[in-house]
């Protein structure tokens, strides 16, 4: 089967901070990895007049669990998933109670089912996000959308796919590699500060002891590493010189 302008080929430009880079790498790590870093590009994609059996054949050998639909101006029209295939096999006119064909979502879910092409199947508008976007915002939008993977969009083209898979491989970091993204963050975040601050990594889990100036200093501590990408807990052991929360609320209560 000729499967002739079913590939398009996307670049984006830019590059991702380099260890090193001082208060640029910093402030990076305080704001978590972002969608270009771990999005698939190029990305596969079908044209919509492509046959519904040309699009099972382009996911099935691609190993992929979705296809952009793409004009021949190069604007993206819609989406493709297994989940779309999948309603192809429904049973129509069997006469059994078919919950799928009821409601809102009927008259959809019935031009799926009757499709001969991808733009007939496809879901659209297609969900994107940029290029910038923070992994953890792309992780949020995929579960509110119920989806597996969203399109990333630059300037109105396409340039990318993040995928569920994509942001879950940030907790396959190796401990060493977080203990060293923890020391770096928290060096730049509180300077001569982090001196007496010891973090270790385990299975994911940042633990860290020492003493810090301020009960704040401790909380502050807790808050950076939590929002550390394949960080997946903080134990904190910090203890500090100055309570400075207790004294707030001794002054509010003197005012009382």
């Amino acid at each position: 089967m000729d499967h002739k302008g079913m590939v398009v080929t996307a670049f984006v430009g830019g590059s991702t901070p380099r260890e090193g880079e001082g208060s640029a790498a910093d402030h990076d790590l305080q704001k978590g990895r972002v969608v270009r870093e771990v999005m698939t590009s190029p990305v596969i994609t079908v044209p919509p007049n492509a046959p519904v059996k040309a699009v099972a054949e382009v996911l099935l050998s691609n190993r992929i669990s979705a296809v952009p639909v793409v004009g021949s101006d190069g604007r993206v029209l819609g989406v493709v998933s297994e989940a779309d295939l999948l309603i192809k096999e429904l049973a129509m006119g069997s006469g059994a109670h078919l919950p799928w064909f009821e409601g809102s979502h009927a008259h959809e879910i019935r031009r799926r089912r009757e499709a001969l092409t991808a733009e007939g199947l496809m879901s659209a508008p297609a969900i994107s996000v940029h290029p910038d976007t923070p992994l953890r915002q792309a992780a949020r939008t995929m579960c509110e959308k119920g989806i597996n993977r969203v399109l990333v969009m630059a300037g109105g083209w396409l340039v990318g796919m993040v995928s569920r898979a994509d942001v879950l491989r940030i907790y396959l970091l190796a401990d060493e590699q977080l203990r060293r993204q923890a020391e770096r963050l928290l060096s730049g975040t509180l300077g001569s500060g982090a001196a007496g601050i010891e973090v270790t990594v385990r299975e994911g889990v940042a633990v860290v002891a020492g003493a810090v100036a301020t009960h704040s200093d401790a909380g502050l501590v807790e808050r950076l590493l939590a929002r550390l990408e394949g960080v997946v807990a903080v134990e904190n052991h910090l203890s500090w010189r100055f309570d400075d929360k207790l004294d707030a609320e001794i002054r509010r209560a003197a005012h009382l």
